[in-house]
């Protein structure tokens, strides 16, 4: 009998029990994560390709057009950092990313991607959100009239993802109460006699608006944005997206919408390659895209069965302090974002966190150097446009390898197409040319702009697919495909 129940009715009242001999899972949310032995002989197999990392960030969010920058930082806190244990101290290994842009620039949709990937994933709205909501609550239970303890979501996606939209809708004190969560990782209660303190050790993915609905590139990021330095210091990337007006890069981006659409039809089955491939240039190779299955099992293996050591890295010591140094002295004259100490292990996260996207035993130069790209890139985007042309060229010397020829070259080249194409519909307009579709650019001029860049080795961008698959060379021209 449930004597508290007889007292509040006056009449007595049976407990309803269950017994049970074997009890089974209607439904596992973690099957989609068994890793079989085939699993891990394809993910072993997967991983010994040399442009595994390119192909991870390609296959993050595929039906989402552009962004790199986000996937790239996406991908990154997916796999994670290495948590450290040191004399009672613990340092975390979990990247927390914000990203900030303007209106229907897909921040919401990056957040519903990572909520289905990661294997544990708590999903919630900074307006439908209070502290106690993220972090923890006591209720009084009417059966057993005592104090018991509820998790938030931060509990909730412990050794998972806490993913926070409209995070700029929060009220101060909210947000407030999540620094211990974010950089500790620990949730201290002291309430109705309750004194405990719950663990928190997830990454947290927040999607935030600007002040005046669209980012201003004049003003620094902080006046774009509501939220507090001591906030902003415990994000480890910040993603500005812009929605600018880009004639090429429009055109692209409708392009790669309706293939998507055209694609993902319950018809679709029977279309054809060249119907497809007619729509355009602008629609990224989906052979070089993981299956999306295959993917959940590579990040969920890497991140339990991959574990890489800093101790290769002794001549990227200088370099990171050096840079850190740097980004302190610009920091402090820009007003952008704030660098602390933090960054400093931010970078090394990031460092662990790209080894484990290549199932390293221990971190390499190369991973620090694409950590020193991300993490400039995402000082430089929160600084105003009066002086990210200057920063650019300052930290030039951290960021410059060879992966970044064909990247570089790509983008100027896709500038100078950019020109000629303005060009040529003014020509039009006044009744002047052949009226062909075809743009045709001399190859001194394409060179000569990447010469004044300091970049000067062409062959490998010539035979690359990013050149290939939208243009053709003929002897001093470069010429488009149509």
């Amino acid at each position: 009998m449930d004597s508290a129940l007889n007292r509040k009715h006056g009449f007595p009242i049976f407990s309803t029990t269950f017994e049970a001999n074997n009890i089974s899972k209607k439904d596992d949310q973690l099957a989609s994560f068994y890793i079989t032995e085939e699993d891990e002989s394809a993910i072993r197999q997967l991983a010994t390709d040399p442009a595994i990392g390119e192909k991870l960030i390609d296959s993050i969010a595929p039906s989402i057009y552009g962004h790199r920058d986000i996937k790239t930082a996406l991908a990154l806190s997916l796999f994670g950092g290495v948590p450290k244990e040191h004399q009672h101290h613990r340092i975390r290994g979990d990247i927390n990313v914000l990203v900030l842009g303007d209106p229907g620039t897909a921040k919401s949709q990056f957040l519903k991607y990572v909520e289905k990937t990661s294997h544990r994933a708590v999903y919630t709205t900074g307006q439908g959100a209070s502290a106690v909501g993220l972090t923890a609550a006591v209720r009084h239970d009417t059966l057993t009239r005592e104090w018991t303890l509820e998790g938030g979501a931060l509990v909730l996606a412990d050794n998972g993802v806490c993913l926070i939209d409209e995070f700029d809708k929060m009220n101060d004190k909210d947000r407030t109460s999540i620094h211990e969560a974010m950089e500790q990782q620990s949730i201290s209660i002291s309430k109705a006699g309750i004194v405990t303190s719950l663990q928190a050790r997830c990454s947290v993915i927040a999607a935030a608006n600007p002040v005046r609905g669209r980012y201003d590139p004049s003003i620094s990021f902080a006046q774009n944005v509501d939220l507090t330095e001591p906030i902003l210091s415990r994000f480890d990337v910040l993603c500005v997206v812009q929605d600018e007006v880009n004639e090429v890069l429009d055109s692209q981006l409708a392009t790669f919408v309706v293939q998507s659409h055209m694609c993902s039809h319950p018809d679709s089955e029977g279309l054809e390659e060249e119907d497809s491939s007619a729509l355009g240039g602008g629609v990224d190779k989906k052979q070089n895209l993981i299956d999306q299955t295959l993917l959940r099992k590579y990040i969920y293996y890497a991140k339990t069965k991959c574990h890489p050591k800093l101790a290769n890295i002794e001549r990227s010591h200088e370099k990171i302090a050096s840079l850190y140094s740097d980004l302190r002295q610009a920091s402090c004259i820009g007003g952008g974002m704030p660098m602390t100490v933090r960054h400093v292990e931010s970078l090394l996260r990031m460092s662990e966190a790209h080894a484990r996207m290549h199932l390293r035993t221990d971190v390499q130069d190369e991973d620090v150097n694409t950590a020193i790209k991300v993490l400039l890139n995402s000082f430089i985007s929160a600084q105003k446009m009066s002086i990210r042309k200057s920063l650019e060229k300052s930290f030039k010397k951290y960021v410059m390898s060879k992966k970044d020829h064909n990247s570089l070259l790509d983008h100027l080249l896709s500038t100078v197409y950019a020109k000629h194409v303005n060009h040529q519909r003014h020509r039009s307009d006044l009744g002047i040319g052949s009226g062909s579709n075809t743009i045709r650019i001399p190859r001194v001029e394409f060179e000569s702009s990447a010469r004044d860049m300091e970049l000067l080795d062409f062959s490998k961008y010539y035979e690359s697919y990013a050149f290939t698959s939208k243009f053709l060379l003929e002897k001093d021209t470069i010429v488009s495909k149509n």
